[in-house]
């Protein structure tokens, strides 16, 4: 009966010796590389997003106290349109609305200023698995702008 010896290509010892010499360097190099290469996609893919949802949120926040103030004025006051409005933004940008929306009246008792505070959860595998980091998933923003 014939016996099936072991390949050299794929002996372990055989790729380790490879490893040194002219063509070791070579293989090294790639090999360093490529773990290289993996790392930093890691980071990207887990930390880019937090950071994204951290630069994003004020942009976020002022684009809906200017939706809320533009709905206000063509809607007369009407308060659930302006929310229904503002909730319907943020929610196409993956945003809540946190509490209400408040118009601040001022002292001839007309509407002055609006304000609005706003939250964007972002979780990735290694924020949602690592407790310590769970509490950067979630980013803030208030906005406050006077009603004309």
């Amino acid at each position: 009966m014939p016996t099936v010896e072991a390949n050299d290509d794929m002996n372990l010892e055989h790729i380790i010796s490879r490893l040194h010499g002219e063509d070791g360097q070579i293989w090294s190099y790639v090999l360093q590389i490529v773990l290289a290469a993996v790392i930093v996609g890691i980071i990207i893919t887990q930390f880019g997003p937090i950071i994204m949802n951290y630069a994003t949120i004020h942009n976020t926040a002022d684009d809906a106290i200017e939706e809320a103030i533009l709905t206000y004025e063509q809607q007369r006051g009407d308060m659930e349109k302006v929310n229904a409005a503002v909730r319907e933004l943020l929610s196409d940008r993956d945003a809540r609305l946190v509490g209400s929306i408040k118009v601040i009246k001022g002292q001839a008792g007309q509407p002055d200023i609006m304000s609005l505070s706003v939250r964007k959860i972002r979780n990735t595998f290694i924020f949602m698995n690592v407790s310590y980091l769970c509490r950067y998933t979630e980013a803030a923003a208030y906005s406050e702008r006077a009603i004309p």
